[in-house]
């Protein structure tokens, strides 16, 4: 039942002790240094992100949830978009090709939203935009550092100037996924169309450095590339790179997440072909890193879903810039959010989250899937990515 466990400990083969015992050494660490600054508060919720969270952590609680999901607390953790406006035009990403207003979540509205989650641990502040964008973005992250939260967000580091880290590492942001989609300056600019290789890697090690030259853990910094024919023979690339960008840090452990492009009718054809010889390798090399660990999403083809039945990213629903409540994050990608948008669960600024929390349709909604029957939001409009549920098939279950 303890897939995440599992999952983490497969990532670990040949060395499973030396990586496990790097995982708790960098965790003590951490405690350390929040016992040592007296941020009890924020040290508990770090804590609780890396042991329970199932994004950031080892999502130990999760075989409860699957046992009853009435057993699934209050959310305690949440996903938030602050901003769907983006200058990039990135092949692989659906706001490519919106017809979509780019907007921004005010200050007032984030307040509003967080409030009302009163036993919040840790919010990921992520989206279909980039959170720099958002001209009340670093109010908003001292907001929820105010409030003791464990703090991540995705980011090309593209915007940031050396002043933006020296505020970040001041924050105490705890976590950046750095949206990082080529080895090579030729790949990356064509799958990020606008960045620039140069001052991305610029900005790693400007963060690295300065986080050494203000002796300060935070924040770390974690490598997300999506998977895609342009970059799938650069995977063993990526590592080699990130190590010599984060060569120096105080980061006792870096982790690294391929995920495997989610198709859609505009990006499919550029999902790509990975074959055992690319993995054997990418493997090897992170097995071989002093402190990486590699995560892998989607890429096993030979690894079958589990069913929808095992299924608990309902936990951590995921808040559109316009309030509007989705159970996961992935019902807010591939390129189908107006077509699901009518069948969501609410609107937390027009209603308080509790009652949409508690209302007869989520009940519905976790009951469904803890019987093994996918609701039309899951599977309806497409193949979930990541579970069982076929689109069309399940649909009279929503009734």
């Amino acid at each position: 039942m303890l897939n995440n466990l599992k999952d983490f400990l497969k990532i670990f083969r040949p060395k499973t002790f030396k990586k496990i015992t790097l995982y708790l050494f960098h965790l003590s660490k951490r405690e350390f240094y929040f016992i040592k600054k007296k941020k009890f508060r924020e040290g508990y919720n770090y804590f609780w992100a890396r042991i329970f969270s199932i994004e950031e952590g080892l999502g130990l609680a999760t075989p409860f949830y699957r046992l009853n999901p009435d057993f699934a607390p209050y959310p305690e953790r949440i996903e938030l978009e602050v901003t769907t406006k983006c200058r990039f035009r990135c092949p692989k990403c659906e706001h490519t090709y919106w017809n979509e207003p780019q907007e921004n979540l005010s200050f007032e509205n984030f307040k509003k939203i967080i409030d009302q989650f009163p036993t919040l641990k840790s919010v990921s502040l992520t989206g279909i935009g980039h959170g720099f964008e958002n001209p009340e973005y670093f109010k908003m992250l001292e907001y929820a550092k105010s409030k003791g939260l464990f703090v991540q967000f995705f980011d090309p580091l593209f915007l940031q100037s050396e002043e933006d880290f020296r505020k970040l590492i001041e924050i105490g942001v705890n976590w950046i996924w750095m949206s990082f989609d080529g080895a090579t300056k030729e790949t990356l600019e064509k799958s990020q169309v606008g960045s620039n290789f140069d001052k991305v890697t610029n900005n790693v090690k400007t963060l690295v450095r300065l986080k050494n030259e203000m002796n300060s853990p935070f924040p770390e910094l974690h490598f997300q590339p999506i998977i895609t024919k342009y970059n799938v023979q650069e995977m063993p690339k990526f590592v080699e790179l990130i190590n010599s960008l984060i060569a120096g840090t105080n980061q006792s452990l870096t982790e690294i997440q391929f995920i495997k492009l989610i198709p859609f009718k505009e990006n499919e054809w550029l999902v790509p072909e990975i074959t055992d010889d690319i993995l054997e390798k990418t493997q090897k090399e992170i097995r071989e890193s002093k402190n990486l660990i590699g995560n892998f999403v989607r890429i096993f083809p030979q690894v079958s879903k589990a069913p929808i039945s095992d299924c608990v990213a309902w936990t951590v629903p995921f808040i559109t810039v316009d309030g509007t409540v989705y159970p996961c994050c992935s019902l807010t990608e591939g390129n189908i959010r107006q077509l699901v948008k009518p069948h969501t669960l609410g609107n937390v600024l027009k209603e308080d989250f509790g009652e949409i929390w508690h209302s007869a349709k989520f009940k519905n909604f976790r009951n469904m899937i803890h019987a093994g029957k996918g609701p039309w939001l899951c599977c309806g409009p497409r193949e979930c990515s990541l579970y069982g549920c076929k689109p069309g098939r399940c649909k009279k279950h929503n009734k």
